[in-house]
């Protein structure tokens, strides 16, 4: 676990977002240095603080850049990757998780949740007496929270992320709504003791595509 300061590069098309992000991160994350904030992509690739440590990145910029693109040149040159977008569908997070990046983190989501997420994709503690976090896997991979869900939880969250009813989840499996519901409760329970929110499916469904379980 390092303690030295990581630099961080933001790109996104809003000014008011880089603005304030950066100025949130400068005030409540003292472990982390914004040294480029940019509203466009070639403005990132061409400013002298690039590549920086981490660079959280909109999904969708005005340029004719693929995020696949954008993606595989930061980790080209040693840069991680977080992906941010409004548009926080499965498809979308497969896709991001795909070519690359280390997690997508919904605009939905606290400037809390995006920082808790930085520092479990950097291995960076919050602060000296803090718990040390697992380091964040791609799909394919082990799952990257210590979260050990039994076979039915895993296989309950799997189809329910996926579109599934809890009902059309319960005749899959051959079992009642309670179980299912049970089941998800437990999952809820587990991500909300590691601070990641899964309150709502669509958050559920962030979930299990980051960890692995939609890929």
């Amino acid at each position: 676990m390092s303690d030295r300061v990581h630099t961080v590069g933001i790109v996104d098309d809003h000014e008011l977002i880089l603005d304030s992000l950066t100025g949130w991160l400068g005030a409540h994350a003292p472990e982390l240095e914004v040294v480029a904030h940019t509203t466009s992509w070639v403005d990132m690739a061409r400013h002298p603080a690039f590549p920086p440590d981490i660079v959280l990145m909109d999904l969708q910029l005005k340029e004719p850049v693929s995020v696949e693109a954008r993606i595989r040149i930061c980790r080209s040159v040693g840069s991680t990757v977080v992906v941010l977008s409004a548009l926080d569908n499965p498809e979308n997070v497969r896709r991001v998780l795909a070519a690359g990046a280390e997690a997508f983190v919904s605009k939905s989501q606290s400037a809390d949740e995006l920082l808790t997420a930085v520092r479990r994709v950097l291995g960076v503690r919050p602060d000296p007496g803090a718990v040390a976090w697992d380091e964040v896997g791609r799909p394919a991979r082990t799952p990257a929270s210590s979260i050990r869900f039994s076979e039915h939880e895993e296989e309950t969250l799997r189809l329910y992320a996926s579109g599934h009813s809890p009902v059309e989840v319960a005749m899959i499996l051959g079992t009642n709504i309670q179980i299912v519901k049970t089941a998800l409760e437990r999952v809820r329970e587990q991500y909300a003791s590691e601070g990641r929110q899964a309150e709502r499916k669509q958050d559920l469904m962030l979930r299990a595509a980051e960890d692995g379980y939609l890929a």
